[in-house]
């Protein structure tokens, strides 16, 4: 076969990878929170209130896993309420099998707090499927003071947790204050890798088309 042939077919499936990896990653069931508490001019010292929350109860199981913290304040013990459990490596795991599930943790002001948190649940047939919502919001230093623009709930963003009828449900997102909260997609280890090889098959018919 002419090369004229093989290379363009190349990057068709080099493209073809990366199109793929990109579908996964704005599928991810994994967001990265970011919170820049930078401007908001408070102390040193604040608190994050995380709450995983069903529409209605009972609602079908869903669980949120937050890990990969980073500027909490690991000298001061978290407060827990409803189904919310401390996990190893100071992850924590959210039910939604109440209606106030909360967690009150001290962090760090001035800089950014970041965590990852990692969605699943069981289908819901149903044809009004009941969500639940994560919310985040940020408090100062007196565990009152509400840091940032929020909404009327007093969140800085929220991401819903929808069930699907089958296979994984889906996420959606509300940054309220996007001067302080970002959220973006966790990529799939999957997705890196078929990334990855788009990338590296882009790269070789490049090299050989110069």
């Amino acid at each position: 076969m002419p090369s004229s042939f093989v290379f363009p077919a190349l990057r068709r499936g080099a493209l073809a990878l990366a199109l793929m990896a990109a579908a996964g990653l704005a599928s991810a069931q994994s967001m990265h929170v970011v919170l820049d508490t930078s401007g908001l001019g408070a102390s040193s010292s604040g608190w994050l209130d995380l709450q995983f929350n069903p529409a209605s109860v009972p609602a079908i199981s869903a669980s949120a896993l937050v890990d990969h913290l980073n500027g909490f304040d690991a000298a001061s013990a978290p407060q827990l309420n409803g189904d919310v459990q401390a996990q190893a490596g100071g992850a924590f795991l959210f039910g939604n099998s109440t209606d106030w599930n909360d967690l009150f943790h001290a962090v760090h002001l001035g800089g950014k707090v970041s965590f990852d948190v990692s969605f699943s649940g069981l289908p819901d047939p149903s044809p009004a499927a009941i969500p639940s919502l994560f919310s985040v919001s940020l408090y100062g230093a007196d565990g009152v003071t509400q840091l940032g623009h929020t909404d009327a709930n007093g969140s800085l963003l929220s991401l819903s947790w929808n069930p699907a009828a089958s296979g994984a449900g889906q996420v959606g997102v509300a940054v309220v204050d996007a001067g302080v909260a970002s959220v973006s997609p966790v990529p799939e280890p999957s997705a890196w890798l078929m990334l990855g090889a788009g990338l590296a098959l882009l790269g070789v018919a490049k090299r050989r088309r110069a």
